[in-house]
């Protein structure tokens, strides 16, 4: 590390996973630097030496690129929530896919021809701030509230979020000046904001390390009264439950719920339980809808299996076009929620059944079951145990939708080699601002 102390200049020669710019030093050493674009020369200050690359802080931009912008929010730099705020967001979209491209030709996947023909334009977001339906707070050992320092433990206090929506704002803002409310936090470990759709109003849940006591659920009543644009207060505690939901109405049902708007007019309510899986970007999640229907292409003749249906998000839609869908979700209240939802719409050719992706796609698989479309939207560490199982169903089209560049391309690997061809592949920007990516992938057999 002794030779690689001093300061350097260097030219960025891209992005990468994280949205580190990747620079070398003149004798080939790969070089990390945050908060930097493609084509800038920057000086840096070396920070650790790892095996293969050095990671480096940013000093000062010597050149700098045409896409670089001002952040706008003052925290950015501190919080470890923002990747991007220094690019103007019309070119956002356009790095993310870049990224999502060398992933892809570094496995192996497409060479640089096809991929310019199978991976089309980024789906860029509607709105580039003030999208996320939800938002999780760390709570300080003074009952404070903010996000995770970049590459730290330590708590950055914030009074607003960029991301949030306007409405969870105005509630964090006025919560601090509630005596019940800090009882709540000096309790805390978390707290969780959600806006509701349905009802235009804000969930809130404190995630206790231990059991409620009266006093504490007398408190969380106050808040739920005192709060404006508050739905509901719940009191969590790690593994054991929620043990208190006081409303402002006296309302006891704990659900939130999305509005689609579906062709002919219609309107389908899906609604979901706090703590429960939901896309945070409402509005790109309704454009990933439109995109899978038209990728998915079914008729009423079509089985389909949704292996990690959540509360239906994409189940109940293509149930309207599909013969038969059937969702599949370890979490007992996405279940719950995806039944409700289903009676609710009057949907009646769409199943659910609990079970984990592994189990049930090898229960498909072994009583013989053949599907025309297989649906994956795994978390970050995709589905690589359940492949073989959804392999052995048959299905001429399988369409793959992952949060995670390296666990899609080892996934699509396997697919690929049992005789699946990618067809098409898009970056989906769900999450403006951050390093975070989404991708949706089209496989034939």
């Amino acid at each position: 590390m002794n030779g690689y102390l001093i300061s350097h200049n260097l030219q960025i020669e891209k992005l990468v996973t994280g949205a580190f710019g990747l620079g070398r030093l003149p004798d080939g050493l790969v070089v990390l630097v945050p908060y930097v674009l493609p084509g800038e020369t920057v000086r840096i200050t070396p920070v650790r030496k790892r095996k293969s690359y050095l990671e480096a802080c940013l000093n000062q931009v010597l050149e700098t690129s045409p896409a670089r912008i001002d952040p706008p929010c003052p925290l950015y730099g501190q919080c470890g929530g923002c990747a991007l705020q220094h690019v103007r967001y019309a070119d956002q979209p356009r790095l993310k896919s870049a990224i999502l491209h060398d992933q892809i030709i570094r496995a192996g996947l497409l060479d640089a021809e096809k991929i310019v023909s199978i991976v089309s334009e980024p789906l860029a977001s509607p709105l580039p701030f003030f999208y996320r339906q939800r938002i999780r707070l760390r709570i300080n050992d003074r009952g404070g509230c903010g996000f995770l320092r970049f590459h730290s433990h330590k708590i950055v206090p914030v009074d607003s979020c960029l991301l949030a929506r306007p409405l969870i704002n105005d509630v964090l803002v006025e919560l601090r000046k509630l005596s019940c409310c800090h009882h709540l936090l000096g309790l805390s470990s978390e707290l969780e904001l959600l806006f509701n759709p349905d009802r235009q109003d804000i969930f809130l849940i404190f995630h206790f390390s231990r059991k409620p006591r009266p006093g504490d659920i007398k408190a969380a009543r106050e808040t739920a009264e005192r709060l404006n644009h508050t739905g509901a207060v719940l009191l969590s505690v790690a593994g054991q439950g929620t043990f208190s939901f006081c409303s402002k109405d006296g309302n006891n049902q704990s659900q939130l719920a999305l509005l689609f708007n579906m062709e002919e007019g219609r309107v389908i309510r899906l609604g979901f339980e706090p703590g429960a899986f939901c896309q945070v970007n409402l509005e790109q999640n309704e454009q990933l809808l439109k995109l899978l229907f038209d990728w998915a292409d079914v008729c009423k003749t079509d089985q389909v299996l949704d292996l990690f249906c959540g509360m239906g998000n994409f189940s109940l839609p293509l149930a309207m076009k599909a013969g038969h869908v059937l969702g599949m979700d370890l979490q007992r209240s996405a279940i719950r929620s995806a039944r409700r939802n289903g009676e609710e719409a009057g949907i009646g050719n769409c199943r659910f059944e609990r079970l984990a992706a592994v189990e049930g796609a090898r229960k498909l698989a072994e009583s013989g079951k053949r599907f025309d479309l297989v649906l994956l939207d795994p978390p970050r560490q995709g589905c690589l145990d359940a492949l073989p199982h959804v392999i052995r169903l048959g299905a001429c089209k399988i369409i793959y939708i992952s949060c995670d560049p390296a666990t899609l391309c080892r996934d699509l690997a396997l697919l690929g080699q049992n005789g699946y061809r990618i067809r098409k592949m898009k970056m989906v920007d769900m999450f403006p601002q951050t390093h975070h990516l989404e991708t949706i992938v089209l496989l034939e057999r």
